[in-house]
């Protein structure tokens, strides 16, 4: 059943495309939203793309867009904007003839009025007799998104799209796009395997993993609240354990891990499997123990630290081994050193707990 606020739907879509498979998809696109798909090359989320888009036949499943079922029509029925990687701006064409491209195979009331909409709005009156090559990354960016917007799709997918830009040019272009698309209303699907990307304009994010969909949620859900330890890994480095749900009192559970308690939010039987998940920035580290609200308080021996940038990681035994996560700053500040004696505290909020 569709909500009045899904564009698009698609409901356990299976597609094949050699011997890769897209497996049993099912997610809502809201209005005014960009959901980002993430994941690794090889991932599939072009594929998908191309699916939802008609480039690539369906096997199985539904796919709702507006509430009509677009899974067996042709790509040009489906009124679906797509922004390659590669941008595919035709070398030969000006930027008003870029942008004015794909009126050639519709008609587009008042072109002439929503030409120059876009123009100011990607601020492109200079640009407009140049051609591709004489471009910045970032402008010939501007340029695919307005030749896209102009038809007025029902929803836009980018296959990566700053992907080709420079770490400063991306940041700016993907902020670009994503004011660009709130502005004119319209939603997306954003594919990249890009985290800091993903988290910058993304409402929702969908991890993927080998065809399917691995978890869907807001950039905070999916961060701290992981479904597995494949999601938890893929947003970098966290504490993970394997534990067993003993004593639980008022909505608060100790998980046993490796004979010490870890108290966590939630009402698990006893004897429950659990998986624990603890973020390394949640965790503070204090060279005696003083008074907290915290409920998890832990005395060990500082065993590793690593340094990233303006960063440490700090690596304590407590009977299990912590990864804390400090800045250099506070590290030299507490003097701690390989072999420190330390208390590390975190409140029952920075556990995640999942059933096995």
């Amino acid at each position: 059943m569709n909500s009045i606020n899904d564009v698009l739907v698609l409901q356990n879509v299976n597609a094949k495309i050699g011997t890769f498979k897209i497996r049993d998809i099912s997610f809502s696109v809201y209005d005014n939203e960009i959901l980002v798909v993430l994941g690794e090359n090889g991932a599939g989320k072009t594929k998908l793309l191309e699916t939802i888009a008609g480039f690539l036949p369906v096997v199985s499943g539904r796919i709702g867009l507006f509430g009509d079922d677009i899974a067996n029509k042709a790509a040009n029925e489906r009124n679906i904007g797509f922004i390659f990687q590669g941008l595919s701006l035709f070398p030969h064409l000006s930027v008003k003839e870029n942008i004015l491209y794909g009126a050639r195979f519709q008609v587009i009331p008042d072109l002439d009025r929503e030409f120059k909409k876009l123009v100011h709005l990607f601020k492109l009156d200079n640009f407009l007799d140049r051609f591709p090559k004489t471009l910045s990354g970032g402008e010939q960016q501007k340029v695919a998104l307005a030749r896209t917007l102009i038809t007025n799709p029902k929803i836009v997918l980018l296959d990566e799209p700053t992907s080709a830009l420079s770490p400063k040019e991306r940041e700016r272009v993907t902020i670009e796009i994503k004011n660009t698309l709130k502005k004119l209303n319209k939603s997306a699907i954003f594919v990249t395997h890009n985290v800091e990307e993903a988290h910058l304009v993304g409402d929702r994010i969908a991890l993927m993993e080998n065809g399917r969909i691995l978890q869907i949620g807001t950039p905070n859900e999916i961060f701290y609240k992981p479904n597995s330890k494949t999601v938890a890994t893929f947003f970098g480095e966290t504490n993970i354990y394997d534990g067993v749900a003993d004593a639980q009192d008022k909505g608060i559970t100790a998980v046993k891990v490796d004979g010490l308690n870890i108290f966590a939010l939630g009402k698990y039987k006893q004897g429950i499997k659990l998986k624990v998940f603890i973020r390394p920035e949640d965790i503070l580290l204090k060279k005696r123990l003083t008074k907290t609200s915290a409920r998890n308080n832990f005395k060990g021996v500082v065993k590793r630290i690593s340094f990233k940038g303006p960063l440490a990681r700090v690596f304590v035994d407590v009977g299990f081994t912590v990864a804390a996560l400090i800045t250099k700053q506070s590290l030299e500040e507490l003097e701690i050193n390989r072999g420190s004696s330390v208390y590390i505290s975190f409140k029952i909020t920075a556990v995640h707990t999942v059933e096995e």
